[in-house]
């Protein structure tokens, strides 16, 4: 795959200096396509809302009332956890104000915070991840923004960030509010971007967590994560073995909603069920997330794209055989992004996907990476991957050594680095108006040779 990109990138890059570079759109699409597209039929579903999500690349392998808002319940914690970890120390004290401990409702989820009692924002979120804390997440939102409405403010820019557009936040743990409303569509946008952190990936996949004696507790405080499926100390019939953790939520009006994430192998997917029964029913959030995760797993084939693209046709242009030796470098200015994965039903060869590549318009170059492009590849209508394109200006400038140890003339990168047709073209013309000129003279002289023999 490296070497399409290198043909792509160095034919736009070459064509103009490397200090202010211009890279043009180009677009090209993998020969070989498939003729009958299918798409696995996905399982029955109870819950009102559900969708199953590619985490590497966001591909939806399965929806059901995907945009229909529905309301979130403690699942909103994703959200109020994304934030704090973006814009907080995990050392930074949390101290807990008055409306925090005595502003959520009696009987809601809590770990018995007193007012002013001090914790690190690490403690508070695994208090919120795991216990599903009413009253630490209404204080994370006031450490975070200085208050709860301002708090709401900044999820709702953040969600918007992130491409939702049915999603309305007005608090930070999810307890009802007639205005406070999301999708599983956004909410799978919103926890695909919270598993691109470290941190969260940590706290989601703990199971106990013990907050030591603060400056109003002597003893220390432990809870256990309420996610079934991961510890199933409750329900031990629905714990999944694939499960690496995710978020509960329950109101009267919300019904039980769901956020989990599971990797078998190398696949890692993300589910998202809302307006579900409950898990004394057997048809609940539970079951309806799992029977998700085994029919994701057992239907589909991640490939790597970059091993598997056949690149004879992409081999015309002479800018690819006469310096791929470069490229071919292990510090090559050229890469692609981390997501270098799709997911095809099984039984789909890699070459029926369509291959999609863009360079995008009017690039400057600066120092360091630049994304400069990407690829996309598609199938049975759906996006089933794409990664991006850099090009490392600061790797660039070892191309000349590179050359050395490759046995190419610097002076050919060099002048490759600043090659542009226009000149050659202009030079062309005005050799050729040259030559015109030069022919139309030596007609003149010998018409007049010969005129000159006659009168004699």
């Amino acid at each position: 795959m490296k070497r399409l990109f290198v043909l792509l990138l160095v034919a736009s890059i070459l064509i103009s200096p490397l200090g202010n570079t211009t890279v043009f759109a180009d677009t090209k699409t993998s020969s070989a396509k498939g003729t009958e597209e299918t798409w696995p039929k996905g399982p029955k579903v109870n819950a009102e809302s559900a969708i199953l999500m590619d985490v590497s690349s966001g591909l939806i392998l399965y929806e059901k009332n995907s945009h229909k808002k529905q309301y979130p319940a403690s699942i909103t914690k994703i959200m109020t956890t994304l934030l704090a970890i973006e814009n907080c120390s995990m050392g930074e004290i949390v101290t807990f104000s008055h409306d925090c401990v005595f502003g959520i409702e009696t009987g809601s989820s809590h770990i018995g915070i007193d007012v002013d009692e001090k914790l690190t924002v690490e403690q508070a979120l695994y208090a919120i991840m795991l216990a599903s804390a009413n009253e630490v997440s209404w204080g994370i939102g006031e450490h975070v923004s200085g208050s709860l409405k301002a708090f709401a403010k900044a999820m709702n820019t953040r969600a918007k960030e992130l491409g939702c557009t049915d999603t309305h936040f007005v608090n930070a743990n999810g307890l009802h509010n007639d205005n406070h409303y999301t999708t599983v569509y956004d909410m799978a946008l919103i926890s695909r971007e919270a598993m691109k952190s470290s941190t969260f990936r940590k706290i989601i996949s703990t199971k106990s967590y013990t907050i030591p004696p603060t400056n109003k507790h002597k003893e220390p405080n432990s809870f256990l994560n309420h996610h079934q499926m991961l510890v199933g100390n409750k329900y031990p019939q629905y714990k999944y073995e694939y499960c690496i953790g995710g978020k509960t939520g329950y109101t009267t009006k919300a019904g039980s909603t769901l956020v989990t994430f599971a990797k078998k192998d190398d696949v890692e997917l993300l589910c998202v069920v809302m307006r579900a029964n409950g898990p004394a029913s057997s048809e609940n959030e539970y079951t309806d997330t799992t029977s998700l995760f085994n029919w994701g797993f057992e239907n589909f084939t991640q490939h790597d794209i970059t091993g598997n693209t056949d690149l004879s046709s992409d081999t015309e242009s002479p800018l690819f055989t006469k310096y791929n030796p470069i490229f071919d470098q292990t510090n090559s200015p050229l890469r692609l992004g981390t997501n270098t994965t799709i997911l095809l039903p099984n039984g789909v060869d890699f070459e029926k996907a369509e291959r999609k590549v863009n360079i995008y318009k009017n690039i400057s170059l600066k120092d360091g990476e630049n994304i400069v492009g990407n690829v996309s590849y598609n199938y049975g209508g759906k996006t089933v991957g794409s990664t991006d394109i850099i090009f490392d200006k600061t790797k660039a400038v070892t191309l000349t050594s590179l050359t050395k140890t490759r046995q190419i003339n610097a002076k050919t990168v060099k002048g490759a680095n600043t090659f542009n047709l226009k000149p050659i073209i202009i030079t062309v013309i005005i050799l050729f108006i040259i030559g015109c000129i030069c022919l139309y003279i030596s007609i003149l002289r010998k018409r007049k040779k010969n005129s000159r023999s006659y009168r004699f």
